[in-house]
């Protein structure tokens, strides 16, 4: 097998400095990969060393339009398809020149409150160029924000209010939760990881983050990710603001070639990200925030239903044949266990077919027996009771259970002696009631010679 990692479903991030960040979902190795180059991550594909089926991209927030929009609807699917008519009353732009996703916020009184992110279709297509270059079509596309909230969610607690932090080598994520919903979402620009000198400033800004969204920092969780050398220190910046405080393990980054070397904690937001996509991708939640085109995900659907129908094709004639090769076995051991008891049976059948033969010639000559005075009987009264212009070439005789019948072929010299023959016989006392059943004149040299048949039942039958 030449592909060392093959998974249904990847996750990739191409940071700004052109290295790349991988997540696989394996559960026997590590998830989060480094690469140092595009070239290099496209070399791994090029020789399968990754062999992946569906790629989750995700795009900076910077680039979508977000909107918080309450609608009538019952369900986040409802929702989304009342959105095609309800963005051009929000944005100038066609709908046609957008892709947009939505995730559930909250629901009350009727209304269902999404968070809408909008994208220009050319925007995405930049994005996609990018990828289609080193051989990746992705299946879905998300958003950084929700990657992020879908990693801090592996972290849950039980704090109704919480409000994340995510410190990476450049910028401070801020995300804030209530009752178990993603409220809202900001970035904040960090100079070479000094959070000394700007403490005061990420006070002020989880001050105003809190406050937008009604949230008491004193009843909530603080969850920050962070490497572990200034953890102590923000501890002490935080810890009298916030309900309690909680460091998450941050994602384990390793490099895909062992020559290269891996940075430590300098690409902590991009493994949050590929991770986070990666649990995203698992959330029915999240379903309807794909920003893909609408079209290329109608293809896909397509595609995906021309697959499932040859599976199940495929799968109906395996299983038909797989009846039929079972029930041809089975048929085939039938036919031999039949064959090997003909084998056994066919002595004892030529044994019996003896028997029966032997057994009906001695009933045949047991009859004949049997029969014997009465057709010696019947010879007799012909002989007496003929007239002499009569002459009896054949005499056929039958006997049944209750009774005895003759017939006679014979010829005359004329027709009328032939119908007088049956007058001529009355006087036998056996012979009883003979039958002219056919009669015919047939010319000879000479003359012509009548021949006739008869048949008559015998006396005390």
């Amino acid at each position: 097998m030449k592909y060392i990692y093959k998974t249904k479903w990847a996750s990739i991030k191409i940071t700004s400095s052109g290295s790349v960040i991988l997540s696989l979902n394996s559960g026997t190795s590590p998830s989060c990969f480094y690469f140092e180059s595009i070239d290099q991550f496209t070399e791994a594909i090029r020789r399968e060393k990754i062999k992946v089926n569906n790629w989750i991209i995700s795009v900076p927030d910077s680039l979508c339009i977000t909107k918080s929009i309450e609608l009538p609807a019952t369900d986040t699917n409802q929702a989304h398809k009342m959105l095609e008519f309800e963005l051009s009353s929000y944005l100038p732009i066609a709908v046609e020149e957008l892709v947009y996703g939505c995730v559930p916020v909250s629901k009350r009184h009727g209304l269902l409150k999404v968070m809408v992110y909008i994208l220009k279709i050319k925007t995405l297509e930049d994005i996609l160029a990018k990828f289609s270059a080193i051989g990746i079509r992705p299946s879905r596309v998300l958003v950084d924000s929700v990657a992020i909230q879908s990693w801090f969610n592996q972290y849950k607690s039980s704090g109704l209010k919480q409000i994340e932090l995510l410190f990476g080598k450049e910028c401070l994520y801020i995300s804030a939760v209530e009752e178990g919903c993603f409220r809202g979402y900001d970035k904040l620009s960090l100079q070479d990881n000094n959070f000394k000198s700007q403490r005061e400033q990420i006070k002020d800004e989880l001050n105003h983050f809190a406050a937008g969204f009604f949230i008491d920092k004193e009843q909530s969780v603080l969850k920050i990710a962070v490497n572990k050398g200034v953890q102590e220190e923000l501890k002490n910046g935080f810890e009298e603001n916030f309900n309690a405080i909680e460091f998450l393990e941050l994602p384990q980054l390793n490099s895909f070639a062992k020559s290269s070397a891996c940075p430590e904690n300098e690409y902590i937001v991009e493994s949050a990200i590929t991770q986070g996509l990666l649990r995203a991708a698992e959330d029915s939640d999240l379903i309807f925030l794909n920003l893909l085109p609408r079209k290329t995900l109608k293809r896909a659907q397509q595609r995906q239903m021309f697959t499932n129908v040859a599976v199940s094709l495929a799968m109906g004639v395996l299983v038909i044949f797989s009846l039929w090769l079972n029930f041809a076995v089975m048929n085939w051991r039938i036919q031999r266990a039949c064959h090997k008891i003909n084998q056994e049976i066919a002595p004892i059948k030529h044994i019996a077919a003896d028997v029966e033969s032997k057994r009906q010639k001695v009933r045949a000559i047991q009859t004949q027996l049997a029969n014997r005075q009465q057709i010696s009987d019947i010879f007799s009264q012909l002989y007496k009771y003929s007239p002499k212009e009569i002459s009896i070439s054949q005499m056929s005789y039958s006997s049944k259970a209750n009774a005895a019948s003759v017939s006679i072929k014979g010829q005359s010299d004329t027709l009328s002696r032939a119908f007088e023959y049956s007058d001529a016989m009355k006087d036998s006392g056996l012979l009883n009631n003979i039958q002219i059943i056919n009669a015919q004149q047939i010319p000879r040299l000479g003359g012509s010679v009548v021949e006739f048949k008869a048949e008559c039942a015998v006396r005390g039958n």
